[in-house]
């Protein structure tokens, strides 16, 4: 079994604190990026927050009462067009309706909620429980499977499998919240760091 508080430490030397992390201000606006970035860069999904912050529609009731074209133009830049507007709304939607009573959910409550939203998978769920509602959880990502690899783990391809897999390791670590959220966050430093000396190693 991997020694993720060993890992953290070992992360912490290279890259330093992190803090909190993920970028937003306000827990619904990074629950929005946290939709806008997926299969995107976050330099994108920046760019369309921007533009319903300043059209007055980065706030749950006004965005989910909103025309859909008119949000479509705003996320334009976030790509897909078709299926993203649609998303924030419904994550708006399940904002007013419910996140009122997030406090009476279990952690595993809130998971299933949070996936029963339309265009909210497993690793947005993950991320908006821990960095918008502040629930322990690890995000099982493609920088989480890369590192973990590289240290020497069989890491399952689906999302699902490597859940389950990790979820022994972080049970002994016993991380709090704040050192998950850490964590998340020296993880894609690493990964970003692993990616640019891929991209200047010799190839042949």
């Amino acid at each position: 079994m991997i020694d993720l508080r060993a890992l953290r430490e070992d992360l912490l030397r290279r890259h330093g604190p992190q803090g909190w992390w993920w970028p937003g201000e306000e827990p619904f606006e990074i629950a929005v990026g946290a939709v806008l970035v997926q299969r995107s860069r976050w330099e994108q999904a920046a760019v369309a927050i921007a533009n319903l912050r300043g059209a007055g529609l980065l706030a749950p009731t006004p965005l989910a009462a909103a025309e859909e074209e008119t949000v479509r133009e705003l996320v334009r830049g976030a790509g897909f067009p078709r299926t993203k507007p649609r998303r924030v709304q419904a994550l708006a939607r399940w904002w007013v309706e419910d996140a009122a009573t997030v406090e009476r959910l279990s952690d595993a409550e809130l998971r299933v909620s949070l996936l029963a939203v339309e265009g909210i998978g497993e690793e947005t769920a993950d991320a908006i429980s821990l960095y918008c509602f502040s629930r322990p959880a690890f995000l099982c990502d493609e920088y989480a499977r890369r590192l973990l690899r590289e240290r020497g783990a069989e890491v399952p391809g689906s999302y699902p499998a490597f859940r389950r897999m990790i979820g022994p390791a972080i049970d002994q670590a016993d991380f709090g919240v704040p050192e998950l959220a850490e964590l998340h966050g020296l993880i894609v430093e690493e990964g970003k760091l692993s990616s640019r000396r891929g991209a200047t190693a010799p190839r042949g």
